[in-house]
């Protein structure tokens, strides 16, 4: 029986050692490129761009493609439209950057660094940022979502096709690389007709902000990346259908234009676009409460469905496509890039993300019992500053109004302050949201609740912390985010 018993203590022990090893070993990240050199010594400003299709193969019925999002279970049945992984390299004649927006639910950071090392050095990316849309109608990429909840949803071959995809794009957009302007713009949106915001307080992340790379020969747009803040899960719990749902329609807009009703009633601008989500915690979404026009056909959509899906995207675009027609020409020609990243620790405080590992339901790498890795970021493009966060954050701790909620665990006054955006330095402050990870939710400390009496009188928990690492995480990120900004 002794024997038994230490055998099965050894396997345990085994079996967690495995599930919490270090999966990159040392790797630690403390870059510091300041923009003085480029600023001292401007040169031409380059750009590319790439795009590589990640669309599944759905032929093999014996090996089923499980959908992230929602629930366990739910295997794709066709692709409505192709997934991709989409990349801009931009380069001041100093500092080269890359960035890849995924089709996916996410990636976690062990990942975002496979895709780094696989870059071939020739290209002279300085440092790489890896985006995912978090879009709930695309291949299980984290293992949650898989057949059973103690079943992995991810396919090893697929996950190793969407890094490789990655590469590929960046090298393609490093072998276009070309003389370009760039303007920056940042347009107001309305909330209501929109979006959601499922939790209280209520607070918004409204607005676009986008990057518009035009070519310095002829002023044709070679490419833009736009930000937002909402969850692409358009379509719904019900929905077997591959899709990239608002941020593939809106990119299908500006490249092509909208057509309706057999014409064109907006034209495109031709490129590649990128879509990155920005603050889309507490949590942002398009529900099926929530009624949107199409603006360009006059229809309300409610029920979920691709053409609701198609109505946000063409919301969108119809605020987009006017402004940069006005604004087409001019732009900067040069301007210097600054990038300060850091590896963080994160302590592990969810029982359930400490138990899907040794379960091998989430296989990604830990330093330690209850630690894992991450990064932050705080890039400057000239008079523009980028904050890359590594999951879905509350749009209160960027923009502000974070509040001692009745009810919550700790009872203390907000910790996480300025807010995030004031930390940040230039005239348009944009927020990459899942970059380079997907933590879950970072919430407020003073806004977290697990134990009854629940937020604002509710009789039951709140919707955030059963997906989120643990309460210190906000405090940590928006630490190091301001140890950053300085």
């Amino acid at each position: 029986m002794f024997i038994v018993v230490l055998a099965i203590v050894s396997l345990g022990m085994a079996r967690c050692w495995y599930a919490f090893r270090d999966r990159n070993p040392g790797y630690t990240l403390d870059l510091n490129i300041d923009g003085d050199v480029a600023e001292s010594d401007p040169r031409p400003l380059r750009a590319g761009f790439g795009r590589v299709n990640i669309s599944p193969d759905l032929s093999d019925p014996e090996r089923p493609v499980w959908m992230a999002g929602f629930g366990n279970h739910r295997a794709a049945t066709a692709i409505h439209d192709d997934l991709w992984a989409v990349a801009c390299v931009i380069d001041d004649g100093h500092t080269r950057v890359g960035i890849v927006a995924l089709d996916a639910i996410g990636f976690f950071h062990d990942d975002a660094i496979r895709v780094r090392q696989r870059l071939r050095p020739g290209w002279g990316i300085d440092y790489t940022i890896v985006c995912s849309t978090h879009n709930h109608s695309t291949p299980d990429l984290m293992g949650l979502w898989g057949p059973s909840p103690l079943q992995s949803g991810v396919d090893p071959d697929y996950l190793e096709r969407v890094i490789d995809a990655a590469v590929e794009a960046l090298g393609i957009a490093v072998s276009i690389l070309q003389p370009v302007r760039v303007r920056f713009h940042e347009i107001p949106m309305e909330t209501d007709g929109l979006v959601a915001d499922t939790r209280l307080p209520e607070v918004f992340d409204p607005d676009i902000r986008l990057m518009h790379f035009t070519l310095a020969s002829n002023g044709g747009t070679l490419g833009t990346v736009v930000t937002w803040g909402n969850h692409p899960e358009t379509p719904w719990s019900r929905n077997t259908e591959i899709t990239a749902d608002f941020p593939g329609f809106l990119r299908e807009a500006l490249e092509h234009g909208v057509r309706a009703e057999g014409r064109l009633v907006e034209a495109g601008l031709g490129g590649t676009h990128l879509y990155i989500n920005g603050a889309i915690g507490g949590l942002m979404s398009t529900t099926p409460e929530v009624s949107v026009r199409d603006p360009y056909l006059d229809r309300e959509f409610k029920e979920p469905s691709h053409e609701k899906s198609r109505a946000v995207g063409r919301q969108l675009a119809s605020r987009i496509l006017p402004r940069l027609w006005e604004s087409s020409a001019g732009g900067v020609a040069s301007l210097p890039i600054s990038v300060r990243a850091r590896t963080i620790e994160l302590p592990l405080e969810n029982a359930g993300f400490l138990l899907a590992p040794v379960l091998g339901v989430i296989d990604r790498g830990h330093l330690g019992w209850r630690t894992l890795r991450t990064e932050v970021a705080l890039l400057t493009l000239g008079d523009v500053s980028v904050a890359c966060i590594p999951g879905e954050i509350y749009p209160e701790l960027v923009n502000g109004g974070v509040e001692r909620s009745p009810g919550g665990d700790f009872d203390i006054e907000p910790l996480e302050l300025p807010p995030i955006r004031e930390l940040m330095p230039g005239r348009i402050k944009f927020v990459f949201g899942l970059a380079n990870d997907e933590i879950g939710y970072i919430i407020p400390k003073s806004q977290w609740d697990r134990k009854p009496p629940y937020l604002h009188g509710s009789e039951k928990p709140v919707y955030g912390e059963i997906n989120s690492v643990g309460p210190e995480t906000a405090s940590l990120i928006h630490a190091a985010l301001r140890e950053l900004a300085r």
